[in-house]
């Protein structure tokens, strides 16, 4: 089985994601190629470290160099097309022919790529306006089947505009297999025209192994709150720190320390509201560090927190991979109801939900979890088998290769 991967950043350290679901195949003997824009050095490097060669499997389309040659040999419409000349050739690549698509002159630069990968059995395009890229490649033969994970934010921006609606009809007509993330996902592509018989909802898990479970208990010092988070508007993170500043001051005698791991172009916002609200002894910021380090930070927290929100420009999470990463490390997670969270996070069962941007609500459950530490144990123990049963990376490894072979 061959399986090309394409997506815009590979590695990339907030999109881990796709990293993983390239080194689990490799894991179970599949033939992977990624075709991508550019990569992060960190990830690729770490990866490298393990033993898996995705530098010789990557290709990278940032130039041209000699796309009239790299184009002889291949299959479909492209084949036909070459014996006309060079610019037949662009008109069959002219994404125009298609509508009103998410992308437009690219496509020529991702034929490029293509004829350095060469022709697929199964192209896995990751987000939605790479997989009406993966639709034109199968209208031109140069793959197999097609399939495309989408992730969140690929659906709500659409979905806030309507002129775009119809932007991934191809995607619909064409793809083998549509997986979102998440329900809600899922529900929110049929309203769009997504065939509900290939449209089937494919977790993004994590490595349990890895996240290993440690019982939370009271101890004495602070009770130490976690966020692992690029500082964007959807991860809610000033409405974190507000909540944590109305908690000590509803409660004067909460002891409470807040680790904030991450960085982003929010970061200096988020700097100046702590400031604001004289809090600077109780919350560090760490910047970006090594998942090494993120790990070692997360080991010593007794909850995690992720205020998500719908961003101004309708930007939304998927099911965040850091709330399943605490999760399976045994801790309470305080978050709300957006998006497939609820799907993740059992409201009262693995941690509390509350409404979007309501910092009040969220300094309640702060207040709530430091009086209440005898529930930090039950709460973390029931998270770690909701991650184990439905968001175990290896299982659902598993389960897609199983999808591909299924597809006919």
């Amino acid at each position: 089985m061959r399986v090309t991967v394409l997506a815009s950043t590979f590695p990339k350290i907030s999109e881990t994601f796709i990293l993983h679901h390239v080194t689990g195949l490799l894991d179970r003997r599949v033939d992977v190629r990624v075709v991508t824009r550019g990569s992060e050095e960190e990830p690729l490097a770490n990866a490298e470290k393990q033993g898996y060669d995705l530098r010789g499997r990557t290709h990278y389309f940032h130039r041209m160099k000699k796309f009239h040659q790299r184009l002889k040999g291949l299959p479909g419409l492209i084949g036909k097309n070459l014996r006309r000349g060079r610019m037949e050739v662009l008109r069959a690549l002219n994404p125009l022919q298609f509508g009103r698509p998410a992308v437009s002159l690219k496509t020529p630069w991702l034929a490029d790529a293509y004829a350095n990968v060469g022709h697929s059995g199964i192209l896995h395009c990751h987000f939605g306006p790479n997989g009406v890229l993966g639709a034109y490649f199968k209208r031109l033969g140069l793959c197999e089947r097609l399939v495309v994970t989408f992730h969140g934010y690929d659906v709500s921006q659409v979905l806030r505009k309507p002129d775009q609606k119809r932007q991934y009809d191809e995607i619909f007509r064409h793809a083998d297999l549509i997986l979102p993330v998440s329900e809600h996902w899922r529900g929110k592509l049929l309203e769009l025209g997504a065939p509900a018989d290939r449209t089937v909802v494919h977790r993004m898990g994590i490595n349990t192994d890895y996240f290993e479970f440690r019982e939370r208990k009271p101890h004495d010092g602070p009770m130490r709150i976690a966020t692992t988070a690029r500082f964007t508007e959807k991860k809610g993170l000033v409405y974190a720190v507000e909540a944590l500043a109305m908690a000590l001051q509803e409660h004067p005698g909460l002891d409470v320390h807040y680790d904030m791991i991450g960085d982003g172009p929010l970061r200096p916002e988020v700097e100046r509201r702590i400031a604001e609200l004289g809090i600077g002894d109780r919350v560090t910021l760490h910047g970006a560090i090594t998942q090494d380090e993120v790990r070692r930070l997360l080991e010593r927290a007794d909850v995690f927190m992720l205020p998500s929100v719908t961003a101004s420009d309708g930007d939304k999470e998927g099911v965040p991979v850091s709330l399943m990463e605490a999760m399976a490390m045994g801790m309470p997670v305080l978050s709300t109801w957006h998006s497939g969270i609820p799907e993740l996070v059992e409201d009262g069962v693995s941690g509390f939900l509350v409404p979007e941007r309501d910092a009040g609500a969220l300094a309640g459950r702060i207040g709530r979890l430091h009086a209440n530490r005898d529930e930090w144990a039950a709460m973390g123990r029931a998270g770690r088998d909701k991650v184990e049963r439905e968001f175990n990376q290896d299982r659902l490894h598993d389960r897609l290769v199983e999808m591909y072979r299924e597809i006919r």
